[in-house]
Formats: C-alpha cells, structure tokens, sequence
C-alpha cells in the first residue's frame, strides 16, 4: 500500500526518493562505469591494485559528496525523519539517493572482483559487501535508514589512505605516511563522527 504525504507514518519514514526515481538504472550506470574503469586500467596493474584504485576514487566520491551536502544543506540530526527516514521532501536530502546508488554500484562490481579473482577476495569483504548492499538497497525502498546510510559514507574518508598505504606498500616511506593518516582519519571519521551519526 503506498503512503501519501499526510499518512502520520511518514513523519518517520520520510519521503524520499520519489516513486520515480530509476533506482536500479542508477546502481546499473554506476556498475558498468565501475567495470569499465577497471578494464581500462593498465593491465601491467594486478586485479589486487586495480581494486584498490577504484575503491579510492570511491571513497573520495563519498566523501565529496557528504561534504558538499553539509556545505549546502542545513541539517538536523535530530530529526527522525531526516537521519532514520528518507530525508525530507524539496530539500537536498533527495540528493542522498544519487550517492547511496552510486555506492550500490560499487558494490556490485567489487563483489563481482571478489568473486572473479581470488587474489582479491577475502571472506571478510564478501560478507561486509553482501550486508553493505542488503541494507543500503533496502534503505533506499523502504525509506528507512537512507539518510544515514548516506551521512555515513564520510567515514570512507579513512578508507583513502588505507588505500595509499597498499598500492604504496614497497615504498616504506610514502606507506608509512598513509599509516599514520590512516590511524588519524580512522579516529575521525570512524570513532567521532561515525559515533555522532550513530547516537542519533
């Protein structure tokens, strides 16, 4: 049964995204972008590096667009609507769905990595990738939880030099730099302001 505007529960649920929104045309765009950028790269790159590289050019995507959102939205994480719900209609909470497909797409094409080269798959990323895509397309139907989902993605920030530190990583130098931002970013990102979001 679909809901209208002024059902009670969408006080909760939120409204967005909108019934039209091409939801699976979106994660399909980002999927094939995704695939192809991983064949495009040189093949003197191992499948190992290669993911690395598209999960950086990921995380700074996610990040970008977490940033830009706070610079241009005004948000109230109190607001059940806005941080359990689909965010509030006409504002740039409809924006969250775009970021959530586009990582939806990622997914789908890392998981499709994993399971095509072994030297890439580990037990660990297949679940973390399967649970990440349940809750983030399930998120996005149901409008519940989108929102923060989407917020959430700024903890990707760390995600960047964990990168660096494994494509750098006969460099000692330049890896132990990213370390030590890694450790940095993970206590940022991670252990503040993913507590921040997860509080409310």
């Amino acid at each position: 049964m679909m809901l209208s505007d002024e059902d009670p529960r969408v006080e909760y649920l939120g409204t967005n995204p909108p019934a039209d929104l091409p939801i699976l045309l979106l994660i399909f765009i980002s999927f094939i972008t995704h695939s192809l950028i991983f064949y495009l790269l040189p093949s003197s790159l191992t499948p190992y590096i290669k993911s690395y590289i598209i999960s950086t050019i990921h995380a700074c995507v996610c990040v970008i667009s977490v940033c830009i959102f706070y610079i241009r939205s005004s948000i109230d994480l109190t607001q059940v609507n806005r941080i359990l719900g689909g965010g509030i209609k006409d504002t740039n909470d409809e924006t969250m769905t775009y970021n959530i497909c586009y990582t939806s797409g990622y997914f789908f094409y890392d998981l499709l990595v994993l399971l095509c080269f072994k030297s890439v798959r580990t037990r660990s990323a297949l679940i973390h990738h399967i649970i990440i895509l349940i809750a983030g397309i399930s998120g996005v139907y149901t409008h519940v939880a989108h929102a923060s989902h989407f917020l959430m993605l700024a903890e990707e920030l760390s995600t960047i030099p964990l990168n660096f530190k494994t494509i750098y990583h006969e460099r000692p130098n330049i890896r132990d730099f990213f370390a030590r931002l890694f450790v940095l970013t993970f206590f940022l990102s991670r252990l503040i302001y993913g507590s921040i979001i997860c509080s409310y």
